[in-house]
C-alpha cells in the first residue's frame, strides 16, 4: 500500500540517514559491496533492474515487490582462491528471506557475514625477535537489514532497506546504521509480440549505504560506508512457458565525497575530477559497469553470462558465468567470477547458493 511504503521510507531515512557521514573514502565495511547473491554474480552483478527474486534486496529493494511466495536463500563464497593458505577460518556468505503480506507489500530480511579468519599472535622473545604464542581470531563482520517493498503505481515499484552494520578487527569494533532506497519502473511500451512480455523494458535506480560512519578508534579515524548509486536497465526479450531470456546492464557510481573539503580547496595538487568529487563520481572511468544475460529453459535450467568492468582493477574486469537447476520449489545456483589473490595475480572465485520457495 502506498501509505505504508511512504511511512516506512520516511521512518527509515530519518533514523538511519539524518546524520549521514560525508567522509573522504569508502574504506569501511567493504564486504557490503562484495556479495549480493549467486544469480546476480553470474550476470556480472547487473541486477538493479531485475525483479521478483529475494536477492533483489542487495541490489534494488524495489525488486522485491513482485514476489508472490515466500523465498529464502543461503549463499556461500569460496574465498580460499583469493587468500590461499591465509584463508584458514575465513568465510563469506549471505542469507535472505522475503514474503508478501496481504495487500500491504513485501517484507524481508537479509544477513551478510564475512569471517576474517585468524592471525598469528606473537610476543617479544628474550633471545631476540618475535615468538609465536598462538592464534587470534580477527572477528566476523556482519550486516543485517530489514526490507520493505510495494507497488506504488502501475509499473512503479519501490523498496527500502534499514541496515545495522558491525565491523570488527580483533578486539576493536563499531556499529553503523544505513539505509537503501530503490525504484523500478516498467516502461509502458507494448511490443505486441507473442513471445515477449507486455512491458519488456525495466529501468532501476538505487541509492545504497547512506548512513553513519564506522569509528573504530576515535572521531578522527572515522570511515565512511561504500555509498553508491546504481542505474540499471533490463530487457526481457523472451517470456514463454518454455523459454525466458533477458539482458541486463548496471552502472554503479561510488559517491566518496559529496563536495570538496576545506583541506581539498587549499591543496593545489588536489584534483576533484580524479578524486570523483560530487558529479565527477558518475564518470564512466570511475564507475563499475556490468552487462549480463540470462536464459531459462522450462523454468528448470538457467544459464548466465556477463562481463564486468571494475575501475582501477582491469585484471578483474572480465567474463562471469553461472547456471541454475530448479526442481519443484528448490533451486541451486552456481557462479564463477574473477578475483585477485594476495600475490596480485588473477584467480577465479566460486559461489554457490540454495533457494527455497514455500
Amino acid at each position: 500500500m502506498r501509505r505504508a511504503f511512504i511511512f516506512v521510507t520516511i521512518f527509515v531515512f530519518v533514523i538511519c540517514s539524518a546524520n549521514v557521514y560525508a567522509g573522504t573514502a569508502r574504506t569501511a565495511a567493504p564486504f557490503l559491496s562484495s556479495d549480493g547473491g549467486t544469480r546476480a554474480a553470474g550476470m556480472a552483478d547487473a541486477f538493479s533492474a531485475v525483479s521478483g527474486d529475494v536477492i533483489s534486496a542487495f541490489w534494488n529493494p524495489g525488486g522485491l515487490a513482485p514476489i508472490s511466495e515466500r523465498q529464502a536463500v543461503i549463499t556461500y563464497t569460496n574465498v580460499s582462491a583469493m587468500f590461499r593458505e591465509a584463508s584458514e577460518g575465513m568465510y563469506a556468505g549471505v542469507i535472505a528471506f522475503a514474503m508478501p503480506v496481504s495487500d500491504i507489500g513485501v517484507f524481508g530480511t537479509t544477513l551478510q557475514l564475512y569471517g576474517q579468519g585468524t592471525t598469528v599472535k606473537t610476543e617479544a622473545d628474550p633471545q631476540g625477535g618475535p615468538r609465536i604464542i598462538g592464534e587470534e581470531n580477527l572477528g566476523t563482520n556482519v550486516a543485517w537489514a530489514l526490507c520493505y517493498a510495494d507497488e506504488l503505481a502501475e509499473g512503479l515499484l519501490a523498496g527500502v532497506n534499514a541496515k545495522l552494520i558491525r565491523q570488527v578487527l580483533l578486539d576493536v569494533s563499531d556499529i553503523a546504521y544505513a539505509a537503501d532506497l530503490g525504484f523500478q519502473y516498467a516502461i509502458p511500451i507494448r511490443m505486441n509480440v507473442s513471445f515477449m512480455p507486455p512491458t519488456p523494458i525495466n529501468i532501476g535506480v538505487t541509492l545504497q549505504n547512506l548512513g553513519t560512519a564506522i569509528q573504530m578508534k576515535d572521531a578522527y579515524q572515522s570511515e565512511s560506508l561504500p555509498r553508491n548509486m546504481k542505474l540499471g536497465l533490463a530487457l526481457r526479450l523472451v517470456d514463454t512457458p518454455d523459454h525466458r531470456f533477458q539482458i541486463a546492464f548496471d552502472y554503479t557510481s561510488f559517491i566518496d565525497k559529496f563536495s570538496e573539503t576545506k583541506e581539498d580547496k587549499t591543496n593545489p595538487e588536489f584534483d576533484p575530477v580524479g578524486a570523483g568529487v560530487g558529479i565527477y563520481a558518475f564518470r564512466p572511468k570511475v564507475s563499475e559497469q556490468g552487462l549480463g544475460a540470462e536464459y531459462w529453459y522450462a523454468n528448470t535450467l538457467g544459464l548466465r553470462v556477463g562481463y564486468k568492468y571494475v575501475p582501477d582493477k582491469e585484471d578483474t574486469s572480465r567474463i562471469t558465468v553461472g547456471f541454475s537447476i530448479r526442481y519443484a520449489n528448490y533451486q541451486i545456483d552456481y557462479a564463477r567470477v574473477p578475483g585477485v589473490n594476495l600475490s596480485g595475480s588473477t584467480t577465479e572465485i566460486d559461489k554457490l547458493s540454495v533457494m527455497f520457495r514455500f
